[in-house]
């Protein structure tokens, strides 16, 4: 299965100063191939913007961009982005029971991306536990702790 990563993985990747890219290794040993959404690379200039990225991170961050293939949101995505927000909100009609309690409340830019991995059946890599309610029902997720993360990066 290929991968769709989120944009705080992409973010550790370019933070990533070890010359032996321990991260991107854990990630994808098997070298499947790599995609984001467009919803994520907005996000990602905008982090850059606001934190005044210098041209060396600027150049890491496009140097990675060419790299991976972008998914743009169109149309094709609101059907799914549609399913998963009811969904989330415990308000789908075609589920009866759920596996929490309350709605998810998530960001309005994680449900675009949880829809490209749906639509599209990425696994989505994360270390967002938002995410956590739609696996096995809309996505495939792996999930990797931020501590477990950084301490590879350094």
């Amino acid at each position: 299965m290929n991968l769709l990563f989120d944009t705080n993985i992409i973010l550790f990747i370019i933070r990533d100063k070890s010359s032996s890219k321990a991260l991107l290794k854990l990630i994808n040993p098997d070298e499947k191939s790599l995609f984001i959404s467009i919803v994520s690379v907005a996000e990602l200039y905008s982090i850059a913007f606001q934190n005044r990225w210098n041209s060396m991170q600027l150049e890491k961050l496009e140097a990675f961009l060419n790299g991976i293939q972008i998914v743009m949101v169109d149309d094709f995505l609101t059907e799914t982005y549609m399913q998963i927000d009811s969904f989330s909100q415990r308000k789908h009609p075609d589920f009866q029971t759920y596996s929490f309690t309350t709605p998810r409340n998530m960001g309005k830019n994680d449900v675009w991306i949880a829809a490209t991995a749906s639509l599209l059946e990425l696994k989505l890599i994360t270390t967002d536990m938002d995410f956590n309610h739609l696996d096995n029902h809309f996505i495939t997720l792996q999930y990797y702790p931020a501590d477990q993360i950084k301490a590879l990066i350094v």
